[in-house]
C-alpha cells in the first residue's frame, strides 16, 4: 500500500483490497453516522460490502449514474435523504463510484448543515488519479460543467485498484487522458513511462505505482495553490475545449467520457500552444502519437466549432471576458493565464475536425 498525505492534512491510500481494511485506515467510529452516496452502477458491485465494513449506522441513496445526472435535482435529493436519516453535524458522507458521485457528494458535504466530513472512495480510474483528490466539488448548471461548486477537503481517499477490475474497457482508458495531462505539463519523464505500453497490458503493481505519481503529481500542484488562484489552474490543460467537447456532446446520442473530451481539448490546446510559437511540431507529434497509442479519440465529429467557441466564452475559469488557457510551453512544462485569438482558437480546432 503506498500513502500520500494532501496539504498535510488529509491521506490518499493506494493499493489493492482496500476495501476491506477500511475501518483500519480512517476513524470512521468517531461519527455519529455514516451517509453512503452511490449510483445504480457501482450499488450492486460494492454496496452491500461497504455497509458491512462500516461499523457504525449508517443510511445511503442510490442515485442515476452518468454525468447528466450531476445537477440540483438530485443535490436535492441527497440533502433530503440525509436529512430524513437523521444526519448531524457529526456525520460522515462516504463517497463510493466515479467522479459524479465525488462531486455531487462532496458539493452535498460541503452544504450540508453548513459543512460536514466526507470520505471518497473512488471506484473508476478517472476519479482515482483526478476528481477525489484536492477538494474541488460540484455540479453542472445551465448547461455548463461544474458551474456551481465549493472547495471542501475530503478527510481521506482510499484507492483500491481491484475495484478497476469491473470497469468497461471504455472507461478504463477514459481515465488514462487524466495521467497522460499530469505528465504534459509537469513531467516529461512520467509522459513517456505512461505513453510507452497501452494502459490494458499494465500489472496491477505498474497500475498502483503509475496512479500513486499521478496522485503525488496532483497533491503537489494543489497543495501549493488550494483554492486555485494561481498555480494549480495547470491542471486545467485540455479543459477548456475539452469540457465544451463533453457538455455538448451531452445533448446528442453518443457523448464522450470526460476523459475523452478531454483528450481532443488537450490535443486542440496542444496546437493552439504551437501555433502560438510555444510548443514545437515535433513534440505536438509525440502528443499525438501517445494519445492515438493510449486508444483515446483524437478526432471531433458532428459538433459545430461555432458552439465550441459559445460553450468556451461561458467557461468558469473566464475572466474579465477572457479566455484563459492553460497551454505547453514544452512537454512537461505548462503555463497558464494565456488569452488566445479566436482565429488561432477556430485554426487549431479545424485541425482535428473531421469535415
Amino acid at each position: 500500500m503506498k500513502k500520500i498525505i494532501v496539504n498535510k492534512n488529509y491521506p490518499i491510500f493506494i493499493g489493492q483490497n482496500l476495501i476491506e481494511k477500511i475501518t483500519q485506515m480512517c476513524q470512521i467510529k468517531n461519527y455519529s453516522k455514516a451517509f453512503v452516496i452511490t449510483d445504480s452502477d457501482i450499488e450492486p458491485l460494492f454496496l452491500k460490502k461497504i455497509l458491512s465494513l462500516i461499523g457504525i449506522d449508517t443510511a445511503y441513496i442510490v442515485l442515476p449514474s452518468g454525468e447528466k445526472e450531476k445537477n440540483i435535482e438530485n443535490i436535492q435529493k441527497i440533502w433530503t435523504a440525509m436529512h430524513s436519516a437523521g444526519c448531524d453535524k457529526q456525520s460522515l458522507v462516504v463517497n463510493l463510484g466515479g467522479g459524479v458521485i465525488g462531486d455531487m457528494g462532496g458539493f452535498a458535504a460541503s452544504t450540508y448543515m453548513r459543512g460536514v466530513d466526507y470520505l471518497n472512495i473512488p471506484t473508476t480510474l478517472l476519479a482515482q488519479v483526478d476528481a477525489s483528490i484536492g477538494g474541488k466539488t460540484g455540479i453542472d448548471f445551465a448547461g455548463i460543467k461544474n458551474l456551481i461548486g465549493t472547495f471542501h477537503q475530503p478527510v481521506a481517499v482510499v484507492i483500491d485498484t481491484q475495484t478497476l477490475a469491473t470497469l468497461p474497457k471504455r472507461e478504463f482508458l477514459s481515465g488514462f487522458a487524466e495521467i497522460i495531462k499530469h505528465g504534459l505539463i509537469r513531467d516529461k519523464k512520467y509522459y513517456q513511462e505512461v505513453t510507452k505500453k497501452h494502459p490494458l497490458k499494465l500489472s496491477q503493481d505498474e497500475l498502483v505505482d503509475i496512479i500513486a505519481r499521478s496522485c503525488k503529481i496532483k497533491a503537489e500542484i494543489v497543495e501549493s495553490d488550494p483554492r486555485e488562484s494561481a498555480y494549480r489552474k495547470l491542471l486545467n490543460f485540455g479543459h477548456t475545449i475539452g469540457h465544451a467537447i463533453e457538455s455538448l456532446s451531452l445533448e446528442s446520442c453518443a457523448p464522450f467520457l470526460h476523459g475523452e473530451a478531454v483528450s481532443i481539448g488537450m490535443l486542440v490546446e496542444a496546437k493552439i500552444s504551437q501555433l502560438d510559437g510555444m510548443l514545437s511540431l515535433p513534440e505536438l507529434q509525440r502528443i499525438h502519437q501517445g494519445l492515438i497509442k493510449t486508444d483515446l479519440p483524437v478526432y471531433l465529429t458532428n459538433i459545430e466549432i461555432a458552439k465550441i467557441l459559445k460553450k468556451v466564452q461561458s467557461d468558469k475559469k473566464n475572466e474579465k471576458g477572457k479566455v484563459n488557457f492553460t497551454l505547453l510551453q514544452k512537454i512537461g512544462k505548462a503555463v497558464y493565464n494565456q488569452n488566445v485569438s479566436e482565429n488561432v482558437i477556430i485554426e487549431a480546432i479545424n485541425t482535428y475536425k473531421i469535415k
